[in-house]
């Protein structure tokens, strides 16, 4: 079974709602989210560390935040929803019925006493999808929208600058639904029974900029509890392609500079983060909340 925090991991790495909004409120902002800026054979870049859910106050971000997103000329996401064919990638890869054990038929059964509407609309998804679901609508629950994810945020307001991707949405859906049957399900009993705490923990290390734990929820937990296999897939192969893909991007006549690159935040943190895999590609990588960026 993995641990608590890899439901909040998964529901991070996928945004499943990239909406389009205008965002109007004005609040004073003392969020720090993991913010890098990236040199690479003398084009600039900025990092952005991004949770997938949010609020009418996480917005505008923090001043040097916007002001590097309003100077850059392109967005860079992990995947680009617009482009998809969301409908076909959910008859691919969400529409699978697996097996299901006599534990998580209890946890189920004793859910849909209360929730029968909720049940009867996800009982046609692959157990991945179920849990992605059941997240949204807990975060729902406690305040929080896809609508207002950072990554769909920033998207809205893209403009006319082009938008890069660093994954695609079928190579997500295509990951969530390798996980076998057990997993799958651990996560949708994880994404039932999770302390709304638990939720809302990611969402506060977030908005402090606490890093240190940041990593421990993404991966000291799994990492503890010797759940590599699924760090390394989720987490650190994932990586090191976007290192070599923002490389790719910084070095192509083709791409526009400035590239202003938002990600999940648990990609810029722990011991194998997006500018580990940078560093040995010749890039330079400075924290904007410890050294002045411009």
């Amino acid at each position: 079974m993995i641990a608590t925090s890899g439901v909040r991991r998964l529901f991070k790495l996928v945004g499943l709602s990239l909406g389009l909004i205008s965002v109007t409120v004005s609040a004073e902002q003392t969020d720090k989210p993991p913010f890098y800026q990236i040199s690479y054979q003398g084009q600039t870049a900025y990092l952005l560390g991004s949770i997938h859910v949010g609020n009418a106050e996480f917005y505008p971000l923090a001043a040097q935040i916007e002001q590097a997103f309003k100077q850059s000329a392109a967005l860079v996401v992990e995947a680009d929803v617009r482009g998809a064919n969301v409908p076909a990638l959910l008859a691919k890869y969400g529409a699978d019925k697996l097996p299901m054990d006599s534990e998580t038929k209890s946890v189920m059964a004793a859910y849909c006493q209360h929730q029968q509407r909720v049940c009867a609309a996800l009982e046609n998804y692959a157990p991945w999808l179920q849990s992605m679901q059941l997240s949204i609508g807990r975060y729902a629950a406690l305040g929080y929208s896809g609508v207002y994810g950072v990554d769909a945020v920033l998207v809205s307001q893209a403009g006319t600058k082009p938008v890069y991707e660093l994954e695609s949405t079928e190579f997500q859906f295509k990951l969530l639904s390798s996980f076998d049957a057990d997993t799958q399900w651990s996560m949708v009993k994880e994404a039932i029974e999770a302390p709304d705490s638990d939720m809302l923990e990611l969402i506060s290390a977030w908005r402090s900029g606490n890093e240190a734990e940041l990593a421990d929820l993404m991966e000291g937990e799994m990492l503890r509890e010797g759940e590599t296999e699924m760090v390394e897939k989720m987490l650190w192969g994932r990586n090191k392609t976007m290192a070599q893909r923002i490389v790719e991007l910084m070095q192509s006549p083709n791409t526009k500079q400035p590239l202003f690159v938002v990600i999940g935040a648990g990609h810029l943190v722990g011991q194998k983060s997006v500018q580990t895999y940078l560093q040995p590609l010749g890039v330079a990588a400075k924290n904007c909340w410890q050294q002045e960026c411009g």
